[in-house]
């Protein structure tokens, strides 16, 4: 591992929130000065590639990065794009059949549940209360 992949994987292990490729870029920059945001995405890309972190996809655009690579699910607040870990045993990963009619190879699953935060929850309802 090169001296940028240790800190841009220590900084998702860091931010620990689910950060996006600009907010770990932001906060790699402050140990290397001179690192670009397409130095910090190719080391993503590595990290990813090697199993090292995961790539977490909700709504909109932006992917959110995972250290945690134990079995889990997320759940995305819909306004603010905020990625958390949900942690519930409701989705049974050896309910999916592996022999399934389009003739895929199951080899992993990957579900984001999408709602509002309580911080937005939270928000919205003084707006409310407000209105």
């Amino acid at each position: 591992m090169t001296k940028q992949r240790v800190i841009v994987f220590n900084t998702v292990k860091a931010l620990g929130s689910h950060p996006t490729a600009f907010e770990i870029f932001e906060r790699v920059r402050k140990e290397l000065p001179g690192v670009s945001l397409s130095t910090v995405y190719r080391n993503l890309s590595i990290l990813v590639d090697q199993g090292d972190i995961l790539t977490v996809r909700g709504i909109g655009q932006e992917v959110h990065y995972d250290h945690n690579l134990h079995d889990h699910y997320h759940v995305q607040c819909r306004i603010c794009g905020k990625v958390s870990d949900i942690h519930t045993d409701f989705i049974i990963p050896s309910c999916i059949n592996p022999n399934n009619e389009e003739g895929y190879i199951i080899e992993d699953m990957l579900i984001t549940l999408i709602g509002v935060c309580p911080e937005c929850a939270n928000r919205m309802k003084v707006e409310d209360e407000d209105a």
